[in-house]
């Protein structure tokens, strides 16, 4: 820091010469403004320079950080697509071990009643009797059934696996090599939709039309016979397998 010393002697010069020796204290009101620092502005302008492009530097960070958070989370959901049941929640390492300790709580789950409604446990007797040489799962989700086919990508990949990610079917038929012969579900007696679940469902039989897998839907207590159910699935010239 320098100061303007030599005006300030001229100043104190003028001033003992105007007011002459008895007046010693003249001078002060022409030294004090005359002793001040000169590079005092110039270093303000340089802090706040510095201060905003730090910011501006701050700013670019943050939003290229955000950008590329964002393109991973795409780049791993668009994946979803083939990696099977993993993909529904992906979790990092907190996230389960948060998950892990409010698991271990007392209390927490209670063992569900029934592992199917009276309607669903009628409907899976018609199939064991219709099918005896087949197997019957009950309550499978709709992404175990179905696969995204290779071809689409990125987002559009990811848009088709949502569709099937969280749904489910009553039952799934297949023979003894565990291939899918035909999907059955079933409707309560009574019951009451509402317009989000509407639209699920016709989302549902959609995807399993372009699958091009049989899909019957039956309605307890109005059940087809189990000879009626057998010619849906495998025509009418199956025989008892």
């Amino acid at each position: 820091m320098r100061y303007n010393s030599v005006p300030a002697a001229k100043s104190f010069t003028l001033a003992w010469a105007a007011e002459g020796p008895q007046n010693n204290n003249a001078y002060a009101a022409v030294i004090a403004p005359a002793w001040r620092c000169t590079d005092e502005p110039g270093i303000a302008d340089v802090t706040s320079g510095v201060v905003f492009a730090l910011a501006i530097a701050l700013l670019l960070v943050f939003i290229i950080g955000g950008l590329i958070k964002r393109g991973r989370g795409v780049a791993r959901g668009a994946r979803g697509g083939m990696e099977g049941p993993n993909t529904v929640a992906q979790w990092t390492e907190g996230e389960t071990t948060r998950l892990l300790s409010s698991a271990e709580l007392p209390g927490l789950y209670l063992l569900r009643p029934r592992f199917l409604s009276k309607a669903e446990s009628v409907v899976y007797l018609l199939l064991k009797a219709a099918f005896p040489r087949h197997e019957i799962f009950a309550r499978i989700r709709l992404a175990d059934v179905l696969q995204v086919k290779i071809g689409p990508q990125g987002m559009e990949r990811l848009r088709a696996f949502r569709k099937i990610a969280n749904q489910h079917v009553g039952f799934v038929v297949c023979d003894r090599d565990m291939t899918i012969v035909a999907i059955v579900d079933s409707k309560e007696p009574d019951q009451v939709i509402n317009p989000r679940d509407q639209k699920l469902e016709i989302i549902k039989q959609r995807c399993l039309q372009a699958a091009q897998v049989k899909y019957i839907c039956v309605y307890p207590p109005q059940l087809p016979r189990y000879r009626e159910l057998r010619e849906q699935i495998l025509g009418p010239a199956a025989e008892l397998m």
